[in-house]
C-alpha cells in the first residue's frame, strides 16, 4: 500500500509568496524539515558538503577557538632557509626589485645596445643574465662585467636557465 501523497501546491511546496516569487528566510513547513532531517540520516557526510559547520567559521583550518596549532609556533628547523628542497641560495623576488638591481640591469642593456648577444635581435623580450651564477658569486652579483643581454629564447638555452645544474666556471 502506497502511502498517501497530499496535494499542496507549488508556491506552498517551494515557499513561494503571492508573486511567485521564493520567502527568504521564510519558515520551512514539518514535511520539508522532515526529508531534510532524513537525507542527513541517510548520508551525513553529503549532507554537509558546501555547508559551513559553527566551529569552523570564521576559520579555514578548522582549528577551534583557543586550540593549539601542531608545532605550538616552533619553528621547522629541519625544512627551513638552505635546508629546504626549493632553496635558491638566498635570491627571493623582493630582491630583484631593489634600485641597485634595476641600475645593474639597465647597465648591461646600455652596454649592449639593447642587442642579445648570442643571436643579435636588438630590442624585444631582453633579458639580463648573470655570467656567473646569483647565489653562487654574491659579490658579483652588481658587477656589470657579470652581466649580458639576451634575448628570452636565447636566455632559455643557457645551461644555468630555470633549475638547471650549476656548472664550476
Amino acid at each position: 500500500m502506497k502511502p498517501k501523497i497530499s496535494k499542496i501546491s507549488v508556491k506552498e511546496r517551494y515557499n513561494m509568496d503571492e508573486n511567485g516569487k521564493f520567502k527568504k528566510g521564510g519558515k520551512l513547513s514539518n514535511e520539508h524539515k522532515e526529508k531534510l532531517r532524513q537525507a542527513k540520516l541517510k548520508n551525513p557526510i553529503r549532507y554537509w558538503l558546501g555547508k559551513k559547520r559553527d566551529e569552523m567559521i570564521g576559520n579555514q583550518r578548522g582549528f577551534k577557538k583557543g586550540q593549539k596549532p601542531w608545532n605550538n609556533g616552533k619553528k621547522m628547523i629541519k625544512t627551513s632557509g638552505k635546508n629546504h628542497w626549493n632553496w635558491k641560495g638566498g635570491i627571493s623576488p623582493r630582491m630583484l626589485n631593489t634600485p641597485e638591481y634595476k641600475l645593474w640591469r639597465k647597465s648591461v642593456f646600455e652596454r649592449d645596445d639593447y642587442t642579445c648577444q648570442f643571436c643579435g635581435q636588438r630590442g624585444g623580450n631582453l633579458e639580463a643574465d648573470h655570467i656567473k651564477p646569483w647565489s653562487l658569486y654574491p659579490e658579483l652579483r652588481f658587477a656589470i662585467d657579470n652581466g649580458r643581454t639576451l634575448c628570452k629564447e636565447c636566455h632559455k638555452t643557457t645551461f644555468r636557465f630555470y633549475g638547471n645544474k650549476y656548472t664550476n666556471i
